[in-house]
């Protein structure tokens, strides 16, 4: 998957921004990247939300300060930036399709988005029901601004640990479980969650329904990572050309299937891992079995405190290593 990751930034030229890089920021190595971070606190704030994960974890300075459910990009001018990262975001999100369309508005003619999304099958969400598009457009047209109570209730009740108590995530206390339901309103939980072929009506209605001239450049299939992958992604551009939303969703829709069927195709002759490893992988591959095992074992220790609830980095890793 880092490999991958590479690949994509290869998209990305000029100056832009990536929204929420938390404490790992998306990785770019290529010369002529101009980033800057738009996040919802300052470093000492993150560090003290998130004091399991120790005091190696940098949090980069953010250059924005937003909230992305109430700020949006507004401190972004019309057509300034080349490109937008937003990997792991949307799901955190009270209104995904309010910031796809300020990311829109943002961006200047042939500019990028490149997104990144957990695949709720492979991650602590997989027994919960896709976020559908009629939730969201309903949403998104009540103007919200904040997730409230009754998602992130959701979220808890569908992705804690069976033999967690319920009153250590949620409490029958009313006073508690405001509390606890702030904690997580702070820390961030997935509002929604989405596969690969889930999330694409919502880069469809924006096209169709808020005339964004998204065009199809790249993607990334959870199981082009193999079975340890947990995410999917799709890069797209605002097209220079002023096409009808019509027929602009028709090439989007038409590129996209293009793409993954040759890509289906491709991983059906070529599955990942299928070519024998060398003596050397072989010996890596051990190494990194040790560290998995080891890993495993810290996760199951941690997974019973109330801090683990807490964090995305945990959870995520979790949802990967339990399967």
């Amino acid at each position: 998957m880092i490999a991958r990751r590479a690949l994509f930034s290869h998209h990305l030229m000029g100056s832009g921004v990536e929204l929420g890089p938390g404490h790992n920021p998306y990785p770019l190595d290529l010369p002529g990247i101009d980033v800057r971070y738009v996040d919802r606190w300052e470093p000492d704030a993150n560090s003290e939300l998130f004091p399991e994960l120790g005091e190696e974890a940098a949090f980069p300075r953010p250059d924005i300060i937003a909230n992305l459910d109430r700020d949006r990009l507004g401190a972004l001018d019309d057509a300034s930036v080349d490109f937008v990262i937003a990997s792991h975001v949307l799901e955190h999100l009270a209104d995904p399709i309010g910031i796809l369309d300020d990311i829109h508005r943002v961006l200047r003619p042939g500019g990028v988005l490149l997104i990144l999304l957990p695949d709720r099958h492979r991650t602590f969400d997989q027994f919960r029901d896709p976020t559908d598009l009629d939730h969201l457009t309903v949403e998104h047209e009540a103007g919200i601004t904040e997730v409230d109570d009754a998602h992130i209730e959701a979220f808890l009740l569908a992705t804690a640990p069976r033999d967690m108590p319920r009153s250590q995530y949620l409490s029958d206390d009313p006073d508690v479980r405001r509390g606890q339901i702030d904690v997580h309103r702070r820390r961030s939980v997935h509002v929604h969650c989405w596969d690969q072929d889930e999330f694409l009506p919502v880069l469809e209605f924006s096209i169709r329904s808020l005339g964004c001239r998204w065009e199809f450049v790249d993607a990334v299939l959870t199981e082009e990572g193999g079975p340890e992958s947990i995410e999917f992604g799709f890069v797209v551009r605002k097209a220079i050309a002023l096409l009808p939303p019509p027929v602009m969703a028709d090439r989007f829709d038409r590129a996209w299937r293009a793409w993954r069927e040759g890509h289906v195709g491709e991983l059906a002759r070529n599955p990942v891992g299928s070519m024998p490893p060398s003596d050397d992988h072989r010996h890596e591959l051990e190494q990194l079995r040790q560290e998995l095992d080891a890993t495993r074992a810290e996760l199951q220790s941690l997974r019973t405190t109330k801090t683990f609830r807490y964090t995305e980095a945990g959870r995520r890793a979790y949802g990967r290593l339990i399967r």
